[in-house]
């Protein structure tokens, strides 16, 4: 199905008919993603996919693309970084499946209610966000006059004297 996603969705009908949703969801409704943005965000182009696999778990597969503007933390100004996850979920009962779930599944607990679709694509795309967003090295927008640490270090080890030049002078005397 294309269009919009829904916000709540009942899994198990889902998995039972094989169901693909694809479509846009705003990103103005993902409080905590956007306290993290510097501007914000498109819409995030999702890509859902419910069905069981080979063990028959009940699952769904998950693809979600944004492009995130961030702020570099080498020179403080907006950086916009291409979000691109994916994500496998294992719908389980209880704790105890949980435990016995395989590792490529994350868990997720359902009881009677629907799930909340657009907290759990906000989850997977707060875990997406780079710890240290930065522009690639040497793109960084510099305010004028800046000079990095690293220019003037060839020139002191240069004017340092060796601290073994006496040793060296020590040995030619004997």
């Amino acid at each position: 199905m294309s269009g919009p996603i829904p916000a709540h969705i009942e899994p198990r009908r889902l998995v039972d008919r094989g169901i693909v949703l694809k479509g846009p969801v705003s990103a103005a409704k993902m409080s905590r993603l956007n306290a993290l943005l510097a501007a914000p965000a498109g819409d995030i182009q999702v890509e859902l996919e419910f069905g069981r696999d080979e063990q028959r778990i009940p699952m769904m597969g998950g693809h979600y693309q944004v492009d995130a503007t961030l702020i570099c933390q080498r020179c403080l100004e907006p950086v916009e970084i291409p979000l691109n996850s994916r994500c496998e979920v294992g719908f389980v009962e209880n704790d105890e499946a949980a435990r016995t779930l395989p590792r490529q599944y994350e868990p997720v607990i359902l009881d009677d209610e629907s799930l909340d679709l657009i907290s759990l694509i906000e989850d997977e795309l707060l875990l997406a966000l780079p710890a240290v967003p930065m522009h690639p090295t040497g793109t960084c927008q510099h305010p004028p006059g800046f000079q990095s640490d690293d220019a003037g270090q060839p020139e002191e080890e240069a004017s340092k004297p060796n601290p073994f030049s006496v040793l060296a002078k020590l040995k030619r005397d004997t």
